[in-house]
């Protein structure tokens, strides 16, 4: 038989065997519940996710309408009046001996006006964005400054094939356009050059002008050339500009690329 020793030493163990047991019972539940509310929890985030994306591209859907909707208005109704309106100014010079200086004018500006219109229903057009050539862009953009009246000399030269899907060749667009439109507003350039080349696994686009220049310290962090870095690293690529005070500015982008899309 036990003693009454063995008998308490074996109710002891008994009883740290049961509590060890809860214990073990007690943890294992904890950990169950805990994936439990882990578990529940990335369904839900799960669940707001797919209800962000489909929310999202609900958004995205319905802002395509609406910009194909304003497009075709754009184009059908107010080109339609403002071509009729110079249809009429026309007509108007042609039974005048001398047409005063500002029908001409009114002519004229009537005409930009439309061109511009046109522009911009395209530019906010869906399919036109999905078909959008950076080249045949950039070549109209020159076109037209060299047209104008601000007296200075466009020039663009392609070298290479761009390795850019559309999407990448608007904001491409985008980064050039601000270039010229800093140059034309602050520089008063008498030329402005645009090259690109391929160097290496590397598009090497320069916008170079022979204007006053600028000081990158003092005038480096406007949005113009905020919005030009951010829409470079957009493209995974860099930017820099190099001006000297009266000798003109060279901006400088570099974009790493993979594929090749016709450019020329």
């Amino acid at each position: 038989m036990l003693t009454e020793n063995e008998k308490i030493l074996m109710t002891v163990i008994g009883g740290i065997l049961l509590v060890f047991f809860l214990v073990i019972v007690f943890i294992i539940s904890i950990a169950r519940y805990q994936k439990m509310i882990t578990k529940d929890l990335l369904e839900k985030q799960f669940l707001k996710e797919r209800y962000e994306h489909e929310m999202l591209q609900v958004k995205l859907e319905t802002q395509e309408d609406t910009f194909q909707f304003i497009g075709k208005e754009l184009h059908d109704n107010i080109g339609q009046l403002l071509s009729t309106s110079r249809l009429l100014l026309g007509l108007t010079e042609r039974n005048l001996e001398q047409p005063p200086e500002t029908l001409l004018n009114a002519n004229i500006t009537i005409g930009q006006a439309i061109n511009e219109l046109r522009s911009l229903s395209k530019a906010i057009d869906p399919e036109w964005l999905r078909q959008f050539n950076f080249y045949d862009n950039l070549q109209a953009e020159m076109a037209r400054m060299n047209s104008g009246v601000d007296l200075i000399r466009a020039e663009f030269i392609c070298n290479t094939n761009l390795g850019l899907v559309p999407d990448q060749q608007i904001v491409l667009f985008r980064i050039v356009q601000e270039a010229i439109q800093n140059a034309v507003k602050h520089a008063t350039p008498e030329y402005i050059n645009i090259l690109i080349n391929m160097r290496e696994q590397n598009l090497v686009v320069n916008i170079s002008d022979n204007g006053q220049g600028f000081d990158m310290n003092r005038h480096g962090s406007g949005m113009g050339i905020r919005n030009m870095k951010h829409r470079t690293a957009m493209l995974g690529g860099s930017i820099t500009w190099e001006s000297v005070l009266g000798s003109g500015t060279t901006v400088s982008i570099i974009i790493p690329v993979i594929n090749n899309t016709v450019c020329v």
